[in-house]
C-alpha cells in the first residue's frame, strides 16, 4: 500500500512549488534530455534553470501540502495496493564554478544528487508561507480561500471529536517527554486516561500511516503518556465570575462541561442521580476494561478546581428545573445520558430472566454482585453486549452466547472487543434474530431465533438488506441480557417545561449552541444524540461550556476562550525524523484471562514499545512547518543518494546553434 501523487501534466505550469514544499522530498522536477528554449522577460534573456514536470521520486506520507499549494490545482492523491512506482531522483541545479560565464552547458550535466538541508518558504523572504486548504474545488490559489486555517490539521486530530492533537503528544512520547505528552493529551479532554483505556479511537481509523502498513496505536500511546507522565498544576482562572451554573448528570458530557466552565471561573454544581460520579463510565463499563482508580483520579482532578458534586440527586425525583432556577443558577446544562434499555419486543419478553444489559452492568459496577447460572444469551452486537457477556461469564454463567441479527462486520462493537469476548470462551453467533422467548412456569428456558440470510453481492449495501430464511434455531437460556440499544428517559422533564422532546425521547437542542427552547437551559451528549462514544460526549460538554459562557458573559467565541485557558504550549520543532520503512504496528502483550476476576486485564506499552510505536508516526501535525525533515528509513531521499547520476546527453555538434542551456 502507499500514496501515488497523480499530476495532470497538461495543466501543469512547471513552477516547481510542489517540489519545494514537499516536507519529505517525495517530488522532484524532471529535466529535459535535449536543449530547449529558456527565455524569460526581455528578448533572449537566458534563465539559469529549466524544469519539465513533477515526478514522484520518494514515498509519500499523504500530507497533501503539494496539492494545497499547486497553483493550477492539477495534483491529486491515490491510494495504491502494492508498492508505488518511483522515478529516479533528478536533483537540483548546481552550475559548476568553472563553467564558462557565457557558455552553453547541458542541463543534465549540472543536476546533482544533493538534498536540500532545510525546507524554507518557496517564495523566499517575500512573505511567510503557511499552507492552506481548499474548501472548494474551484479555488486554485491560497489567496482565494476565505477564513482558511493557519495550518492544516493532521487526520488524527480532525477525526477526534474533541480535536485532540494526537500527533503532537505522539511526537513528545518519541522524544521521551512524557509529562508534556500527557499535558497535550489532556488539554482538550479532561478524561485522557479513561480514553487511553477505552476510547473507540476514530483517530486511528483516519491515520495516514495505515495506508503504508498499519495505523499508529494512538490510544495505547495516550494511555502510556498518562501512566508515565505527570500533569502540571492547574492555573487558577484569570476571572472569578458570580453566575452559577448547574449541570444535571455527572457523566463524560456533564463533567467535561463542569471542568471547562470552572477553568473560565464559573461556580459549578453537578447533580448526579447515581451514588457515584462518572455516568456510564462508572456504572456501564466493567472494571476489567476501565480500572476504577483511573476514572476516580480524573474526576477528582475536575472536582479539585472547585466543582461541587451532589450525588444521589435525581432530576424529576429530588428536584426540577424550577427548583434550580429558584436556587439561583443562571444556566443549566442537561447531560443525563441515555441509560434506558430498549425492550426486546418479541413474545415472551416479559418473562422472568429477561434482564436489561444496562441494569445488569449497573449492579455489577456498583458492587451488588449479581449472580447468574446456566446458559446465558446476550442479544446485541455493540459494546454494551460485549461488556454484558464478559461480565455474565464472571458472574457465574456456565455458557454465554451472543446473538446478532446481521453479519459480524455490521456489529457496532470494535473488533478487539469481539476478539476479547471470544478469548474468554464466549460464543458469538451472527445472522440470528430473536423471534420469541420461550418460557416455562414464568421463567425463560430458551430463545427462538430466525436464521437470517446475508445479502448477495448484487443487493444494495446496508443492514436492512438482511432477510429471514424461514429457518428457526432455538438456543437454551436461563437468562437473556438485552443489549439492543439505549435511549434517553424523557420523564425527567415535567409537563410545560418548554423543552421539546423528539419522537425517540431525546431532548431537542440547537446543534451548534446546544440551547433548548427554554432560555438558559442547554442540553447535550447522549440525551440529545442518543448513545454515542465517550470522546463525543466530551466534545459535547466542551461545546456546551462554550455556549453557556457566550450566554452568560456575552463572549463572542466561547470555544476560543476555553482553548486559550487550557492549551499547553510546546516549542515548535526545528527538525523531524520520519521513518517510511514498512514495519508492523507494535502491540502490547495479550493479557492472561482470569474469568473469576473483574481486575483490569488490558496491558499497556513498555517504554521500549512506546518509543518504537511513536517512531512510526508520519508527524502529519508538524511536517508542514518544520524547517528540517529527515527521512531516516524507507523510500525517501536517503534511499536515492547512491543512484547512478543522470546520464549526460551526447555533445552537441559544433555546427548546431545553441537554443538554450544554462548560462
Amino acid at each position: 500500500m502507499g500514496y501515488r501523487i497523480d499530476i495532470d501534466h497538461g495543466g501543469c505550469i512547471t513552477c516547481g512549488i510542489c517540489m519545494d514544499v514537499c516536507p519529505v522530498e517525495a517530488l522532484d522536477m524532471s529535466r529535459p534530455d535535449a536543449p530547449g528554449v529558456e527565455t524569460g522577460p526581455g528578448p533572449g534573456r537566458p534563465l539559469t534553470w529549466m524544469m519539465e514536470h513533477p515526478l514522484q521520486v520518494g514515498e509519500c506520507i499523504g500530507c497533501g501540502i503539494c496539492i494545497r499549494e499547486c497553483p493550477p490545482n492539477v495534483m491529486s492523491l491515490i491510494t495504491l495496493s502494492g508498492e508505488v512506482p518511483l522515478a529516479a531522483r533528478q536533483g537540483p541545479i548546481d552550475r559548476p564554478a568553472d563553467a564558462p560565464a557565457d557558455g552553453w552547458v547541458p542541463l543534465s550535466q549540472v543536476t546533482r544528487e544533493t538534498l536540500k538541508p532545510v525546507h524554507d518558504s518557496p517564495w523566499g523572504d517575500l512573505f511567510t508561507w503557511r499552507t492552506r486548504s481548499r474548501p472548494k474545488e474551484w479555488q486554485v490559489w491560497t489567496s482565494m480561500v476565505d477564513d482558511a486555517p493557519p495550518s492544516p490539521l493532521a487526520p488524527c486530530q480532525e477525526a477526534c471529536p474533541a480535536g485532540t492533537d494526537a500527533g503532537r503528544y505522539v511526537g513528545l512520547i518519541g522524544a521521551g517527554r512524557y509529562d508534556e505528552a500527557y499535558a497535550v493529551a489532556a488539554e482538550v479532554n479532561p478524561f485522557p486516561s479513561v480514553c487511553g483505556w477505552i476510547c473507540t479511537a476514530p483517530c486511528e481509523v483516519a491515520c495516514r500511516r495505515g495506508v503504508l502498513d498499519e495505523p499508529i496505536a494512538i490510544r495505547t500511546l495516550k494511555r502510556f503518556a498518562a501512566e508515565q507522565g505527570k500533569l502540571p498544576a492547574v492555573e487558577p482562572p484569570t476571572v472569578r465570575r458570580s453566575e452559577r451554573v448547574a449541570i444535571v448528570g455527572g457523566g463524560p458530557a456533564g463533567m467535561s462541561a463542569a471542568w471547562y466552565l470552572a477553568r473560565l471561573g464559573y461556580p459549578v454544581t453537578v447533580l448526579e442521580a447515581m451514588p457515584v460520579p462518572g455516568g456510564m463510565m462508572a456504572i456501564g463499563i466493567p472494571e476489567y476494561r476501565l480500572p476504577r482508580d483511573v476514572l476516580q483520579e480524573e474526576i477528582a482532578r475536575i472536582l479539585a478546581v472547585g466543582v461541587e458534586l451532589r450525588l444521589d440527586t435525581a432530576m424529576g425525583r429530588d428536584f426540577g428545573l424550577a427548583d434550580l432556577e429558584r436556587e439561583g443558577f443562571r444556566a443549566i446544562f442537561l447531560a443525563t445520558g441515555a441509560s434506558k434499555s430498549r425492550r426486546l419486543g418479541v413474545p415472551g419478553d416479559e418473562l422472568r430472566g429477561i434482564i436489561p444489559a444496562t441494569r445488569f452492568l449497573k449492579e455489577v459496577n456498583l458492587g451488588e454482585s449479581p449472580r447468574l447460572s446456566g446458559d446465558v444469551v446476550v442479544v446485541g452486537g455493540g459494546s454494551t453486549a460485549m461488556d454484558a457477556a464478559r461480565s455474565a461469564r464472571r458472574s457465574g454463567a456456565a455458557t454465554v452466547t451472543i446473538v446478532y441479527r446481521r453479519g459480524r462486520r455490521d456489529m457496532p462493537a470494535q473488533a478487539e472487543e469481539i476478539e476479547a469476548a471470544e478469548r474468554e470462551g464466549i460464543v458469538v453467533l451472527d445472522g440470528l434474530a430473536p423471534d420469541e422467548v420461550v418460557g416455562r412456569n414464568g421463567a425463560v428456558v430458551a430463545v427462538r431465533c430466525d436464521v437470517m440470510r446475508a445479502p448477495d453481492d448484487a443487493a444494495p449495501a446496508g443492514r436492512a438488506s438482511w432477510a429471514s430464511t424461514g429457518e428457526i434455531r432455538e438456543l437454551p437460556a436461563s437468562s437473556v441480557l438485552v443489549a439492543i440499544g439505549e435511549e434517553p428517559d424523557p420523564s425527567i422533564l415535567p409537563d410545560g417545561a418548554g423543552i421539546e422532546v423528539s419522537g425517540w425521547a431525546g431532548i431537542v437542542a440547537d446543534p451548534r449552541t446546544l440551547a433548548t427552547g427554554r432560555a438558559g437551559i442547554f442540553a447535550g451528549g447522549d440525551v440529545v444524540s442518543g448513545p454515542r462514544t465517550i470522546i463525543e460526549a466530551v466534545a459535547a460538554g466542551r461545546r456546551a461550556a462554550a455556549s453557556i459562557h457566550e450566554y452568560l458573559a456575552g463572549a463572542r467565541d466561547g470555544e476560543a476562550e476555553i482553548l486559550a485557558a487550557v492549551r499547553y504550549r510546546t516549542a515548535p520543532e526545528t527538525s523531524l525524523s520520519v521513518d517510511l520503512s514498512a514495519r508492523p504496528r507494535v502491540r502490547a502483550a495479550l493479557p492472561v484471562v482470569d474469568i473469576g476476576s473483574f481486575s483490569a486485564t488490558a496491558r499497556g506499552f513498555t517504554d521500549a514499545e512506546a518509543h518504537a510505536e511513536a517512531g512510526r508516526c508520519f508527524r502529519c501535525d508538524a511536517v508542514y512547518g518544520c524547517p528540517s525533515v529527515q527521512v531516516v528509513a524507507g523510500r525517501g531521499p536517503g534511499a536515492a543518494r547512491d543512484r547512478d547520476a543522470i546520464p549526460i546527453p551526447a555533445a552537441r555538434p559544433a555546427d548546431q546553434p545553441a537554443q538554450g542551456g544554462v548560462q
